[in-house]
């Protein structure tokens, strides 16, 4: 297997969950202080593409 497959796969699986997360936040919606949910999903977003850009570099350096 080439190396940065599995961290791009992760980074995939991570941002769609982040992702999947944050389509309940909508505009007629506020965010709120304590919203952890949609606090869960941005932050699983930001992990995801960082998974995916840093796996992106290992593929394109072999």
């Amino acid at each position: 297997m080439r190396k940065g497959v599995l961290p791009v796969a992760l980074g995939t699986v991570v941002t769609a969950t982040g992702v999947i997360l944050d389509t309940k936040q909508s505009k007629r919606h506020k965010f709120r202080k304590n919203d952890y949910k949609n606090m869960a999903g941005a932050l699983l977003v930001g992990a995801g593409v960082a998974h995916i850009l840093l796996g992106g570099i290992d593929i394109s350096r072999d």
